[in-house]
């Protein structure tokens, strides 16, 4: 089963929390802690998608923060004991991964227990819903009953209820400042090639030439409604003009007064400071929306611009190569859930001038391509340096290869899908390096007999073809496997010894292998490269997949059922499903 969950799979990795669950509560059916554990998975899934991934640190934060603020319990020794139960679990069953050895997850578990308790005993260390859910049951409200509660929060807003509200307050504001409840979202690892490139180009960027022109322009103030002068300096138009002029007073190079616009007292500091200058206007750029409020108006979410910056970095820091500037578009258009015309063309606008502005930067760079004529984007080390710092701070998992070098096998499997191949090959080689050709088989040998997943199995091998001779040993070891036997021998039969193990069927299961991990990808894509073979082909081959007893067969059946162009192919797939 998967413990790795890094791109936002809800669907999969509930699937693992039940199996989790279940397969917990039978090895311990005296503990009954079936609460904790799910608040623990969904937490971990939130956090860093490793479900069995667990250090010093982690344990005692889960411990400390997370059961205090979400969890009520009648017996409170129950959560440390149920952490030690948890660490035993998923070592005995070979699922535990981490940096620290076991006998020290279990001292940190002891070490943080007073800590747990005081934070057990503190109101103001417990969530809101928490706080709601023990006050109701203090005053004997039955918290299953949507009636019961409606009227105790009826009684408490007449103040008929007394609560503290003090503390209520205090909670408040700390859950105001805390991420939602997001899953963890990892972005491919990117090599850089110099650390903080900015600071070789920020004093010659457009961006701090501009930025000194505008605040020369203020000079002892300026009334910001009359920007005819700054609108000629700057060789531009008034829309620019107004989009520096907010860009600056967001970065607090600027303020106002009365009527006027001021310099603030940081400005010359800062100018004399191209770097900090420069980073200060990257982050504050989320902040300049009232330049785009025409177009963030006709979206559903008039507040939107950072979501925008973020769709933008989130693509753009995914690929080495140029991205077309319409491919931006339409993925911010689909996180933003905005189908309708009218709301693409407002994004696509905030998107060119959002790039403008990064342009000024030296951050990106837009050109028209030779091969097709669209207009394509790139980052250049510094945006890709300055993207890399606010997808952190946007909540995004953005490890460096370093990072990865130490990561279980199953994390970097899932990593290395969608990583760039020059940073790719880095990773691959400095992974085995960093343990060795035959710890690094047998981890992955380890992967293979344990996970039943056809991109975790297809990213293994292909991992595995860079440890040589000790990867073929761990590999004959699974011929015999059932689930990863087909495509260890496809494999096998694949590489220099041709190994003469390949059996009837596999190179089916291991065609249906790559098919899943191909509509997991792309869905369209996928049904694009089915539809390109002769129709009888097509006919075949589903057949052949509605008879073989790979996990994923009934998913693309039921793919190509519902989205192939061609009925008679759409029928075929769907009385496969029903066969």
């Amino acid at each position: 089963m998967r413990t790795v969950f890094i791109h936002g799979e809800v669907d999969r990795f509930e699937a693992a929390r039940a199996e989790l669950i279940a397969r917990f509560t039978r090895s311990r059916p005296e503990l009954g802690a079936e609460q904790l554990l799910d608040q623990l998975l969904t937490d971990k899934f939130r956090r860093d998608g490793l479900l069995a991934w667990w250090s010093e640190e982690e344990l005692a934060r889960f411990l400390v923060e997370v059961v205090p603020r979400r969890v009520v319990l009648a017996d409170w020794s129950l959560a440390p004991d149920f952490l030690h139960q948890w660490i035993g679990f998923l070592a005995e069953h070979d699922l535990l991964t981490g940096p620290d050895p076991v006998s020290d997850l279990h001292e940190a578990v002891e070490r943080a227990t007073p800590d747990y308790l005081a934070a057990m005993a503190e109101p103001s260390e417990w969530g809101s819903e928490k706080f709601w859910a023990v006050a109701m049951r203090e005053l004997g409200v039955d918290t299953e009953d949507p009636r019961a509660v409606a009227e105790f929060f009826t009684a408490v807003e007449a103040d008929e209820v007394d609560v503290d509200h003090d503390v209520l307050e205090e909670i408040e504001r700390r859950e105001a400042l805390e991420p939602g409840d997001q899953p963890a979202l990892w972005l491919p690892p990117v090599e850089l090639a110099v650390l903080e490139p900015h600071r070789a180009i920020a004093a010659g960027s457009p961006i701090v030439q501009r930025i000194r022109t505008v605040l020369d322009w203020i000079g002892d103030g300026r009334d910001p409604s009359d920007v005819d002068d700054l609108v000629a300096a700057l060789d531009g138009r008034a829309e620019d003009a107004d989009l520096l002029l907010e860009w600056a007073e967001r970065a607090g190079l600027v303020r106002p007064s009365g009527d006027l616009l001021v310099r603030t007292l940081v400005a010359d500091p800062l100018l004399t400071r191209p770097e900090l200058l420069w980073t200060r206007l990257w982050q504050r750029f989320v902040l300049v929306d009232d330049v785009f409020r025409e177009q963030l108006d006709v979206l559903a979410d008039a507040d939107a611009l950072p979501e925008i910056v973020q769709a933008a970095l989130s693509v753009l820091y995914a690929r080495t190569d140029a991205v077309p500037l319409e491919l931006i578009v339409t993925m911010t258009c689909e996180l933003l859930d905005e189908a309708e015309p009218e709301a693409h063309e407002a994004v696509r606008d905030v998107v060119r001038r959002v790039l403008a502005q990064w342009e000024s930067m030296q951050a990106v760079r837009t050109h028209v391509s030779t091969e097709d004529d669209r207009t394509v984007v790139e980052l250049l080390p510094a945006g890709l340096w300055a993207a890399r710092e606010s997808l952190r701070a946007f909540g995004f998992r953005v490890p460096s290869v370093d990072d990865l070098v130490t990561a279980p096998a199953e994390l970097l499997a899932l990593a290395i899908t969608d990583t760039p191949a020059d940073a790719q090959q880095v990773l691959i080689s400095r992974w085995i390096e960093q343990r060795g050709a035959r710890q690094a088989s047998g981890e992955l040998a380890a992967l293979l007999r344990r996970v039943d997943d056809p991109t975790v199995r297809l990213s293994a091998l292909a991992v595995l073809e860079h440890t040589g001779a000790e990867g073929v040993a761990a590999a004959r070891e699974l011929v015999e496997d059932p689930v990863a036997g087909p495509a260890v021998r496809v494999w096998l039969q694949a590489g220099p010894s041709n190994a003469g193990v390949l059996r009837p069927g596999d190179e089916l299961l291991c065609a249906l292998d790559g098919m899943a991990a191909a509509l997991d990808e792309d869905t369209e894509l996928f049904l694009t490269e089915f539809d390109r073979h002769p129709t009888s082909d097509q006919l075949s081959l589903i057949t052949e997949i509605a008879g073989s007893q790979h996990a994923s067969a009934a998913e693309v059946l039921a793919v190509i059922a519902e989205h192939h162009p061609e009925e008679v192919i759409a029928t075929a797939a769907r009385a496969g499903l029903s066969s």
